[in-house]
């Protein structure tokens, strides 16, 4: 009974689980891209006070 259900829930999980390192994989790569446009922001933002003065 108990390597029926582990037959089961293995055969169900291990499909699904390079779609699960896929995502996030890309979920990293959002992270990065995000944290770049906060320094760039962060740049401008400074240039922008020290320019006008603000």
């Amino acid at each position: 009974m108990e390597t029926e259900i582990l037959g089961i829930l293995l055969g169900a999980v291990l499909p699904i689980y390079p779609l699960l390192f896929v995502i996030y994989q890309k979920i990293g790569r959002y992270d990065e891209v995000v944290e770049e446009f906060k320094k760039l922001r962060d740049e401008h933002e400074h240039l922008k006070e020290a320019h006008y003065g603000s």
